[in-house]
């Protein structure tokens, strides 16, 4: 089998975000937490699609990043603004920075 040609591959984007909640969450919960929201949004479709991927996230800023497709970034950046509750408390994500490239997150 042939490995595919760099025109082929996906372009990943990366979303870092901030979360406003009166609660901290854990890297577990918020995981479990952004999927569940996205799936909500995006379908089960979609989100395959997006190919979503949580990378990190920091519980002392409450500050983390996302993994997504360049083609469904649009549609990602949607779903994660309409996300209302995280872990049935009243939180809100707010979009920090979009990249290519995860060290430019930084």
């Amino acid at each position: 089998m042939k490995a595919l040609l760099p025109t082929l591959k996906e372009n990943p984007r990366y979303i870092q975000f901030k979360v406003e909640s009166k609660n901290n969450f854990t890297k577990d919960e918020l995981n479990r937490s952004i999927i569940f929201e996205c799936k909500k949004y995006l379908g089960e479709l979609g989100l395959n699609k997006s190919n979503l991927k949580f990378i990190k996230y920091d519980t002392k800023n409450s500050i983390g990043v996302i993994k997504t497709n360049s083609k469904m970034l649009e549609e990602t950046k949607m779903a994660l603004l309409l996300i209302q509750k995280l872990n049935k408390q009243k939180s809100k994500i707010i979009i920090k920075k979009v990249s290519g490239i995860i060290k430019k997150l930084n």
